[in-house]
């Protein structure tokens, strides 16, 4: 994939108009949510198929078995290639605690939900929430 010319008023445009949207399953959740910001960078939406596909957990995890590799971490991996955390650059795919984000420098951009807390002991809250670099696992680079 390669990045439009425009890619980082696309992607900022993106952020700013998803940062205080609710996690929504089939909507605007984990995976749904780091592929629009694939989409705006590249004009690609590698999550097409998915979209309107599930509307709660077990349907994602159904979908990822009938039209992915069967887990979101090995979707991701066929999807994309690796690279370092440390080398991750601003719109790049990062993953934290099961989930897939987006690259925003020193953090990670996720859709959070209220409900949830966190190993880093922050709270969790509904739109966009920003996860330490130091806390990333993994990267991938779009």
């Amino acid at each position: 994939m390669n990045r439009l010319p425009d890619w980082e008023e696309r992607l900022s445009a993106f952020i700013i108009a998803n940062r205080d949207r609710p996690h929504d399953w089939g909507q605007h959740d984990c995976i749904l949510m780091a592929c629009g910001g694939v989409e705006a960078q590249t004009g690609i939406d590698p999550a097409k198929a998915y979209r309107g596909r599930y509307s709660d957990a077990a349907g994602v995890a159904r979908a990822l078995r009938e039209l992915g590799k069967g887990t979101l971490l090995k979707t991701v991996d066929a999807e994309f290639e690796r690279r370092p955390v440390g080398m991750a650059r601003r719109g790049d795919l990062v993953w934290y605690e099961g989930s897939v984000g987006l690259c925003a420098g020193g953090a990670g951009l996720f859709v959070g939900e209220e409900r949830l807390t966190n190993k880093a002991g922050l709270p969790m809250r509904e739109g966009l929430v920003a996860i330490p670099r130091a806390l990333l696992s993994k990267a991938w680079t779009v």
